[in-house]
């Protein structure tokens, strides 16, 4: 892993005070035409769990990724209010064990899925990859009361912070190490304001595969609410649910969000279930001026309801798109940020799975080197139940089932 660590050092030793170079500006107009981007270098080293049992590779416990990610942008703004957006993403991932067995990307995420064929690997091994994406490439409009978006484009829906049953289209997972940009969906998009109070939102994102989504989102504004019910298709399932958001004063709010689902694809039945819910239920509080905590409550009723079937689940269709990350059904999630000096912040995540008893704890240290270069280091640790058997592959528990892991990270803007 040493270039991955001489990396690192560069990325340190090159940081700026500049997050981006405008270069030009009409302050009076309100034209601007800005070259930026960043770089971020992770370096993780997996232990344990599933990589010490008979099936793993050789060599696999322990495992060491290096993975950098490159992405320049242009963004072009006007005064009539057309915006043009376009950020590249350059990754290259070196492991010492085959990728293919590690199940893809766990710093940056699954890609959203999309229609125009914008990403390719020219270099494809056993323990190395290199992949080019178009991430974002997108025009909006914005006038008094419509934004109009054309493109591949970033998508965010619900009112989660750890865990996001609305967001079905490209989700951040609770665990995932980077959630800096959130991958691009090809899509159009229409927000509305019907009046004051009233908004309307129209979506539809094109994907190959049956991978399609078109939804209807109608959000009401109170004097400390908001509230709002949707509806539509994703990936041929029939979607409805509503969120709110209440501000309950102090620094606290209450949030949630619930969708049910019918499944009309047999592939994409969950355990035979035609109909499905979930439900997320949270606050996120600040508790002084340098401590913000969220704790939330999940239910995922696509989940499996034993342990010995997480596997089935981990290896389903919604997984591999990353709609869903877990593979229980009832959880309590815990995150935390605390300032403990203007340039350190200190994290910590706790998640458990209520049935079985396991949790996953991530902390993390956040060091900002300059106004646009961090320092990461973290990891995560699982505790519950071993996976048992001769192979090794027999989960007891979720969280007591994964390898260990820890990482550096280190992330520049320019």
């Amino acid at each position: 892993m040493r270039l991955g660590l001489a990396g690192v050092l560069a990325i340190l030793l090159l940081s700026a005070p500049a997050r981006a170079w405008v270069v030009s500006e009409d302050p009076i107009e309100g034209d601007s035409f800005t070259v930026g981007g960043s770089v971020r270098q992770y370096e993780l080293l997996l232990y344990g769990g599933p990589l010490s049992s008979a099936l793993s590779p050789p060599g696999a416990n322990p495992t060491a990724i290096s993975l950098l990610a490159l992405r320049p942008l242009v963004e072009w703004k006007s005064s009539s209010g057309l915006k043009l957006v376009a950020h590249y993403q350059l990754d290259s991932t070196l492991s010492s064990t085959p990728l293919e067995a590690l199940g893809g990307s766990l710093a940056l995420g699954h890609a959203a899925p999309t229609w125009l064929p914008l990403q390719w690997s020219p270099v494809t091994h056993d323990t190395y990859q290199l992949r080019h994406r178009v991430d974002w490439a997108y025009a909006r409009y914005t006038g008094s009361s419509v934004s109009i978006t054309l493109g591949r484009q970033p998508i965010s829906l619900g009112r989660g912070q750890i865990f996001t049953p609305e967001d079905v289209l490209a989700p951040f997972s609770p665990l995932q190490l980077d959630t800096t940009y959130k991958p691009g969906a090809d899509a159009a998009r229409l927000d509305l304001a019907l009046g004051s109070s009233l908004s309307l939102l129209v979506l539809g994102a094109a994907a190959r595969d049956g991978n399609s989504a078109a939804l209807a989102r109608l959000e009401l504004q109170l004097e400390r609410a908001r509230v709002a019910v949707f509806g539509g298709d994703v990936r041929t399932d029939a979607l409805a649910g509503l969120d709110l958001f209440v501000d309950l004063g102090h620094g606290t709010d209450l949030h949630g969000e619930a969708t049910s689902s019918w499944v009309t694809s047999n592939a994409r039945r969950p355990w035979g279930r035609r109909a499905f819910a979930r439900a997320e239920l949270g606050t996120t509080t600040e508790l002084s001026s340098t401590l913000h905590v969220t704790a939330e409550a999940y239910f995922n009723g696509a989940g499996a309801r034993h342990a010995r079937d997480y596997l089935v689940e981990l290896a389903g269709p919604r997984v591999a798109l990353g709609e869903s990350y877990t593979a229980g059904r009832l959880y309590a999630g815990l995150a935390s940020d605390w300032q403990a000096h203007p340039l350190l912040h200190v994290d910590l995540a706790v998640l458990t799975n209520l049935e079985d008893g396991s949790s996953m704890l991530a902390p993390t240290l956040r060091y900002a080197v300059s106004d646009n270069a961090s320092l990461v280091a973290g990891g995560f640790v699982g505790l519950g139940k071993a996976s048992r058997g001769a192979d090794g592959f027999t989960p007891r528990s979720e969280f007591g089932s994964y390898p260990g892991l820890c990482h550096v990270d280190a992330k520049l803007w320019f």
